[in-house]
């Protein structure tokens, strides 16, 4: 039976080697050495339910160019021992089946599908040469196209012009500076306060490079200092420090645990007020608006992450293998469900476009602000949910798994405590909000932790 399923999940190549057909591609950097770091587990958490179904055999099969070219080492930022590590801090990833749209078994490899689907567009390789390439039949083509997954590291691949030429992203530990261009820093006073951006600057060869860089790093290219905060925030209700804020690059470099995968499997699972996460889609576990609901926009469907990851909706390219964006996140869906033996779903809801509706429509509260209301009253301050966006996110219940939901207290908490640590931020004194006289009788802390 072994044999049998190898067989079944390597049609064309030995286990982690490109096809025979296929081009060479390019490797950078340096093998590790015998002695590296692999990844490993602080928290040493239990398997997922993904491991029973995805095994090494198949992710090496699925990603031989991974890692710059190299292809997937233990000790380098995406191998499947990296992968299953990351997949046990989200266990409803590749194991959930809430929608009664496919089978239990069908829901799980579509949500890795697309999974893997975004990580093609945002981190392969991307070699459109191939379909020019006359040795090569379409299916050829497509073979050597789609496993071209977690190819790049950083934010514009291997020589990205965000890093110094003499650290050019051939390791790892190359993001550690960037010029001004990555920086990807977004400052207000209110995002100052939760995620300040490191402002070091180095020089080097006569030019000044930032230490505070928030360009894209990991499968899905987290990216900006309010992501890299609060996954930052994610990782420390695990029991993880890590100062992700004043270090960004940690994201590539730290392999206990392995935050490459992790950051992207974060995104990928995490809701972001007014939007569900890609997980939820995929999975049919979100609640549409009426109009979008009339539209075929419901369910296990795929069109929505797109919105999502990068707000693209373009839907898909006649040719192959069409231009980036949402078409190539479509056409690498298809192939992962074919790959995995499982239906891509209705054609039309492969895309977005068709959407008559923004997550936006669907009327609820997004993030925790200070209660104006009751800033007058001889009390201590309080905090309310609020119908716009901000850094602590309010889940609510009627649309976010309980797994969010319970988050809900410890955010209003902290806001409390963002009023009574910087009241400028917000413009408050005891003249116009007299409830900072009254202090609570709990402590509180800017994570929400306590010890």
């Amino acid at each position: 039976m072994q044999l049998l399923f190898l067989l079944l999940f390597t049609p064309y190549a030995i286990l982690g080697e490109t096809p025979d057909f296929c081009p060479e591609h390019p490797v950078y950097g340096k093998e590790p050495e015998e002695d590296c770091a692999q990844p490993s587990d602080p928290n040493d958490l239990p398997k997922s339910p993904l491991e029973k179904w995805f095994t090494k055999q198949i992710f090496d099969d699925l990603f031989p160019k991974s890692n710059i070219g190299r292809g997937p080492h233990p000790c380098l930022p995406y191998s499947y021992e990296s992968f299953i590590i990351a997949a046990r801090y989200f266990p409803e990833f590749g194991a959930s089946h809430p929608n009664k749209n496919f089978k239990a078994d069908e829901h799980h490899k579509r949500d890795a599908a697309a999974f893997f689907a975004h990580a093609l567009q945002e981190t392969g390789e991307n070699d459109a040469s191939v379909y020019n390439n006359t040795d090569l039949t379409l299916e050829q083509a497509h073979e050597c196209f789609y496993r071209g997954g977690f190819y790049n590291w950083f934010e514009r691949g291997p020589n990205s012009s965000f890093l110094l030429p003499t650290s050019p992203g051939f390791s790892p530990a190359d993001g550690k500076r960037c010029v001004e261009e990555g920086r990807y820093c977004k400052s207000d006073p209110i995002l100052d306060f939760w995620y300040p951006c490191n402002s070091d600057i180095e020089s080097h060869s006569d030019q000044d490079y930032h230490k505070g860089c928030y360009f894209g790093r990991g499968a899905l290219q987290l990216s900006w200092n309010y992501n890299y905060g609060l996954f930052q925030q994610f990782l420390l209700t695990k029991g993880i420090k890590v100062d992700l804020l004043e270090n960004p690059n940690l994201v590539m470099t730290k392999m206990d645990p392995p935050l490459a995968m992790m950051a992207s499997l974060w995104f990928y699972m995490t809701p972001q007020p007014p939007k569900p996460s890609m997980h939820q889609i995929v999975t049919g576990d979100w609640k549409p608006s009426t109009k979008n609901k009339r539209a075929g926009y419901h369910g296990a469907i795929f069109g929505p992450t797109s919105l999502i990851i990068n707000n693209e909706c373009g839907g898909e390219d006649p040719d192959e293998p069409g231009g980036p964006g949402e078409s190539r996140r479509i056409k690498a869906f298809k192939w992962f469900c074919k790959y995995f033996k499982v239906p891509v779903g209705s054609e039309r809801t492969l895309s977005c476009k068709g959407m008559l509706d923004g997550f936006d429509a669907v009327q609820h509260m997004y993030s925790w602000h200070p209660d104006w209301a009751t800033m007058w009253k001889s009390q201590s301050c309080d905090c309310a949910p609020a119908a716009y966006g901000g850094p602590l996110p309010y889940y609510d219940p009627k649309l976010y798994p309980h797994e969010f939901t319970k988050q809900n207290d410890r955010n209003r908490l902290r806001c409390v405590y963002s009023m009574y640590e910087s009241p400028e931020t917000f413009r408050l004194d005891d003249g116009n909000s007299p409830c900072l006289k009254h202090k609570p009788k709990i402590r509180l802390t800017k994570s929400g932790i306590r010890g």
